[in-house]
C-alpha cells in the first residue's frame, strides 16, 4: 500500500497518534531525498565540462539544492538546541558515510577538485508569531544549533557553511491573516501552515569556479 493512502486513512482516523505517523512518514521521505541529492554531487568527474545534474535549480553558474525539515521535529516549542529526536535525524542524514569518512559519495566531501566551490546554506524560518527581531534571532540560533550538530560528522564543514536567518519572511505557506471569530478547521489550517513555516531548509550549492 503507498504511503499516500496509508496518509488518507491515517487522517479518516483521526487522533495525535495517527498525525505524528503521519510526520514521522514525511520526515524519513524528506531524509531519504536529502541524502540522495547531497550524494549526487559526489558523482562528478574531473572533468571541467560537467553538468552537474540532480533535483536543481540553475542560475548562472550557481547550482542550489534545497530541502526542508520540519522545525516541530528538530527543536522543542520555542528552544533553539536540537531535540533528541531532532539528532536522531542528523545522525541518520550524516552519520554514516559522512565527515571523516574516505569512502566516496560521502555526504559531507567538500572536495571538487578545484573545478567548483560546495558548500552548505542553512536557513533558519519560524512563523510570523511574535516580534519581528526575536524570530529573526531565534531564526539564526536554531540555524547556528543545526549548524554544530553537522559539524559533528565533518571536520571541513566549518569552512562550507553560511547561516541566514529569514524571520517569517519567506513562508512555506502563506499565513491566512483572518480576524474575527474563526471556525475550528480555519483555525486548523492556520496552525498547519504554521507549522510548515517553522522549518529549517538546508541549501546545497555548487558554485563553479571563476575562469
Amino acid at each position: 500500500m503507498s504511503r499516500r493512502r496509508r496518509a488518507v486513512r491515517a487522517r479518516r482516523r483521526g487522533g495525535s497518534k495517527n498525525v505524528w505517523q503521519i510526520i514521522y512518514i514525511d520526515l524519513m521521505t524528506t531524509m531519504m531525498v536529502f541524502f540522495v541529492i547531497l550524494w549526487s554531487v559526489d558523482q562528478s568527474d574531473d572533468n571541467e565540462s560537467e553538468t552537474h545534474t540532480g533535483i536543481s535549480d540553475t542560475i548562472g553558474d550557481q547550482s542550489a539544492r534545497m530541502v526542508n525539515l520540519p522545525g516541530d521535529v528538530l527543536f522543542a516549542s520555542g528552544q533553539t538546541e536540537v531535540s533528541q529526536e531532532g539528532q536522531a535525524v542528523f545522525r541518520t542524514l550524516f552519520g554514516d558515510g559522512g565527515g571523516n569518512s574516505s569512502s566516496s559519495g560521502s555526504v559531507l566531501e567538500f572536495d571538487m577538485g578545484g573545478v567548483a566551490h560546495r558548500q552548505l546554506v542553512i536557513h533558519g524560518h519560524t512563523d510570523s508569531d511574535g516580534d519581528k527581531d526575536k524570530n529573526f534571532a531565534l531564526g539564526y540560533a536554531r540555524a547556528f544549533s543545526v549548524y554544530k550538530q553537522i559539524a559533528r560528522y565533518g571536520d571541513d564543514v566549518p569552512d562550507h557553511i553560511v547561516l541566514c536567518t529569514h524571520a517569517d519572511n519567506s513562508p512555506k505557506v502563506a499565513t491566512p491573516q483572518l480576524t474575527g471569530t474563526l471556525s475550528d478547521s480555519i483555525r486548523a489550517e492556520i496552525a498547519a501552515a504554521k507549522a510548515k513555516n517553522r522549518r529549517i531548509s538546508i541549501e546545497d550549492q555548487v558554485i563553479g569556479s571563476n575562469k
